[in-house]
């Protein structure tokens, strides 16, 4: 079983820790992250799970508030990995389908806004959408008109105050 989830684990480029800055759209959601380096067609994403497999019981208090499925990520070992990626990113856009505390984009904002300020203040929306129903590609071009009503070298002066939502 660790060798299947070995297997299935992304192993880490130096494009994603140190590419070229420039604008980034995050799709979030508790099955992982993906990242898209550019809002281009044709772009491919990179693959982050939410968490590694064996760190499941790790969160259960007890066996018996442990129920499969239901378990959450501990948000350090799932987002740390998200903004060493997002380092070089320029602007930020992140595109979530959860809402309320289902919503795995309002915890990686505010865990962003917690512990990496300076990645916080380059997110430039945070937007609500129906990830299971659609593209690669319309998620794309969704991005690519929110990205394009964004003034380039948008600065907020708070983290708090940097991305609209919908």
């Amino acid at each position: 079983m660790k060798i299947r989830h070995f297997l299935r684990r992304p192993a880490p480029t130096a494009a994603a820790e140190t590419g070229p800055g420039g604008r980034c759209l995050v799709i979030v959601n508790h099955h992982g992250v993906r990242i898209f380096r550019s809002a281009h067609c044709g772009t491919a994403a990179e693959p982050m799970p939410a968490h590694d497999p064996d760190d499941f019981s790790r969160h259960a208090p007890n066996s018996k508030a442990f129920a499969p499925g239901m378990e959450k990520p501990d948000p350090d070992t799932f987002f740390a990995p998200v903004a060493k990626a997002l380092r070089s990113a320029e602007q930020i856009m992140i595109f979530g389908s959860g809402t309320g505390s289902s919503s795995e984009m309002e915890r990686l904002v505010k865990w962003l806004r917690t512990h990496h300020p300076e990645l916080a203040g380059r997110i430039v929306g945070a937007h609500v959408i129906d990830e299971h129903h659609t593209t690669d590609g319309q998620l794309l071009a969704k991005a690519r008109d929110l990205y394009a009503a964004v003034p380039a070298a948008k600065k907020s002066p708070r983290p708090e105050d940097a991305y609209p939502t919908e």
